[in-house]
Protein backbone atom coordinates (compact mmCIF):
# COMPACT_ATOMS: atom_id res chain seq x y z
CA UNK A 1 0.00 0.00 0.00
CA UNK A 2 3.03 2.22 0.74
CA UNK A 3 4.18 1.98 -3.16
CA UNK A 4 0.94 3.37 -4.23
CA UNK A 5 0.37 5.97 -1.86
CA UNK A 6 3.94 7.14 -2.94
CA UNK A 7 2.49 7.24 -6.27
CA UNK A 8 -0.46 9.08 -5.37
CA UNK A 9 1.88 11.53 -3.59
CA UNK A 10 3.51 11.87 -7.04
CA UNK A 11 0.86 12.11 -8.92
CA UNK A 12 -0.77 14.95 -6.77
CA UNK A 13 2.77 16.97 -6.55
CA UNK A 14 2.95 16.93 -10.33
CA UNK A 15 0.26 20.47 -10.20
CA UNK A 16 1.43 22.44 -13.11
CA UNK A 17 1.00 25.75 -14.80
CA UNK A 18 -2.08 27.35 -16.54
CA UNK A 19 -3.38 26.65 -20.41
CA UNK A 20 -4.36 28.87 -22.56
CA UNK A 21 -7.67 30.03 -21.64
CA UNK A 22 -8.48 27.09 -19.28
CA UNK A 23 -8.59 27.23 -15.37
CA UNK A 24 -5.41 26.65 -14.12
CA UNK A 25 -5.92 24.19 -11.26
CA UNK A 26 -8.10 21.93 -13.98
CA UNK A 27 -4.94 22.16 -15.89
CA UNK A 28 -2.52 21.50 -12.83
CA UNK A 29 -4.94 18.20 -12.49
CA UNK A 30 -4.22 16.99 -15.88
CA UNK A 31 -1.02 17.31 -15.21
CA UNK A 32 -0.74 15.42 -12.32
CA UNK A 33 -2.62 12.02 -13.90
CA UNK A 34 0.03 12.58 -16.92
CA UNK A 35 3.23 12.75 -15.12
CA UNK A 36 1.92 10.02 -13.04
CA UNK A 37 0.76 7.77 -15.77
CA UNK A 38 4.70 8.27 -17.53
CA UNK A 39 6.67 7.57 -13.87
CA UNK A 40 8.39 11.02 -15.02
CA UNK A 41 9.44 12.58 -11.08
CA UNK A 42 11.89 15.27 -13.07
CA UNK A 43 8.45 16.93 -14.39
CA UNK A 44 6.78 16.35 -11.15
CA UNK A 45 9.31 18.20 -9.21
CA UNK A 46 9.07 20.69 -11.15
CA UNK A 47 6.20 21.65 -10.22
CA UNK A 48 6.74 21.55 -6.33
CA UNK A 49 7.45 24.58 -4.00
CA UNK A 50 10.91 24.50 -2.65
CA UNK A 51 9.36 24.52 1.02
CA UNK A 52 6.73 21.79 0.04
CA UNK A 53 5.46 20.55 3.25
CA UNK A 54 3.73 16.53 3.53
CA UNK A 55 1.20 16.23 6.68
CA UNK A 56 3.16 14.08 8.42
CA UNK A 57 6.15 16.61 8.89
CA UNK A 58 8.08 15.44 5.27
CA UNK A 59 9.86 17.99 3.10
CA UNK A 60 10.78 18.11 -0.19
CA UNK A 61 14.13 15.90 0.08
CA UNK A 62 12.16 12.60 1.24
CA UNK A 63 9.79 13.25 -1.09
CA UNK A 64 11.18 13.15 -3.71
CA UNK A 65 13.47 10.01 -2.87
CA UNK A 66 10.47 8.39 -2.20
CA UNK A 67 8.74 9.21 -5.18
CA UNK A 68 11.48 8.00 -6.84
CA UNK A 69 11.77 4.70 -5.28
CA UNK A 70 8.21 3.75 -6.08
CA UNK A 71 8.46 4.77 -9.59
CA UNK A 72 11.46 2.68 -10.39
CA UNK A 73 9.02 -0.47 -8.76
CA UNK A 74 6.33 -0.02 -11.33
CA UNK A 75 6.73 -1.45 -15.25
CA UNK A 76 3.37 0.65 -15.62
CA UNK A 77 1.07 3.06 -13.78
CA UNK A 78 -2.80 4.25 -14.38
CA UNK A 79 -3.89 6.90 -12.44
CA UNK A 80 -7.54 8.77 -12.74
CA UNK A 81 -9.13 11.17 -10.80
CA UNK A 82 -12.12 11.87 -9.32
CA UNK A 83 -14.53 13.51 -6.77
CA UNK A 84 -12.59 16.44 -7.89
CA UNK A 85 -13.39 19.60 -5.31
CA UNK A 86 -11.35 22.96 -5.49
CA UNK A 87 -11.90 25.92 -3.44
CA UNK A 88 -10.23 29.49 -4.37
CA UNK A 89 -8.74 32.23 -2.37
CA UNK A 90 -6.26 35.03 -2.83
CA UNK A 91 -3.31 33.75 -4.21
CA UNK A 92 -3.97 29.70 -3.19
CA UNK A 93 -6.23 27.34 -3.80
CA UNK A 94 -7.13 23.90 -1.64
CA UNK A 95 -7.52 20.86 -4.32
CA UNK A 96 -9.32 17.50 -2.44
CA UNK A 97 -10.14 14.20 -4.72
CA UNK A 98 -9.68 10.64 -5.05
CA UNK A 99 -7.03 9.08 -6.79
CA UNK A 100 -7.42 5.81 -7.76
CA UNK A 101 -4.11 3.93 -9.09
CA UNK A 102 -3.53 0.57 -10.80
CA UNK A 103 -0.15 -1.12 -12.14
CA UNK A 104 2.22 -3.48 -13.19
CA UNK A 105 5.08 -3.95 -10.01
CA UNK A 106 8.26 -4.73 -12.00
CA UNK A 107 9.11 -9.06 -11.69
CA UNK A 108 12.11 -8.85 -10.25
CA UNK A 109 13.60 -10.28 -6.53
CA UNK A 110 9.51 -10.81 -5.60
CA UNK A 111 9.31 -6.92 -5.65
CA UNK A 112 5.39 -7.68 -7.52
CA UNK A 113 4.70 -9.23 -4.23
CA UNK A 114 5.55 -6.45 -1.97
CA UNK A 115 3.72 -3.53 -3.90
CA UNK A 116 0.19 -3.30 -4.45
CA UNK A 117 -1.29 -3.55 -7.88
CA UNK A 118 -4.35 -1.20 -7.46
CA UNK A 119 -5.56 1.15 -4.41
CA UNK A 120 -7.05 4.20 -4.15
CA UNK A 121 -6.28 7.68 -1.79
CA UNK A 122 -8.31 10.90 -0.87
CA UNK A 123 -5.69 13.76 -0.62
CA UNK A 124 -5.52 17.43 0.33
CA UNK A 125 -3.61 19.88 -1.40
CA UNK A 126 -2.67 23.16 -1.10
CA UNK A 127 -1.19 25.07 -4.45
CA UNK A 128 0.49 28.50 -4.69
CA UNK A 129 1.19 30.42 -7.79
CA UNK A 130 4.75 30.66 -8.32
CA UNK A 131 7.05 31.28 -10.99
CA UNK A 132 4.29 31.67 -13.48
CA UNK A 133 3.27 28.01 -12.32
CA UNK A 134 0.80 26.07 -9.36
CA UNK A 135 2.77 24.38 -7.23
CA UNK A 136 2.17 22.46 -4.51
CA UNK A 137 3.21 23.70 -1.14
CA UNK A 138 1.37 20.76 1.53
CA UNK A 139 -0.62 17.79 0.67
CA UNK A 140 -2.01 15.20 2.96
CA UNK A 141 -3.23 11.41 2.18
CA UNK A 142 -4.70 8.61 3.82
CA UNK A 143 -6.27 5.15 1.92
CA UNK A 144 -9.53 6.22 -0.11
CA UNK A 145 -12.49 5.88 2.89
CA UNK A 146 -10.73 7.04 6.04
CA UNK A 147 -11.78 10.16 5.66
CA UNK A 148 -9.82 13.75 6.69
CA UNK A 149 -10.20 17.09 6.53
Amino acid sequence: MKALAASAMAAALTMAGCGSGRDPVQAALDAIVKAADARDAKALFQRVAPGFQAADGSGLAEAQSTVERYFAAYESLDVSIGDVRIERAEGAARVRLRATLSGQPRRIGGLEGLVPSSAAYDFDLRLVPQGGTWKVSWAQWNPAGGGHS
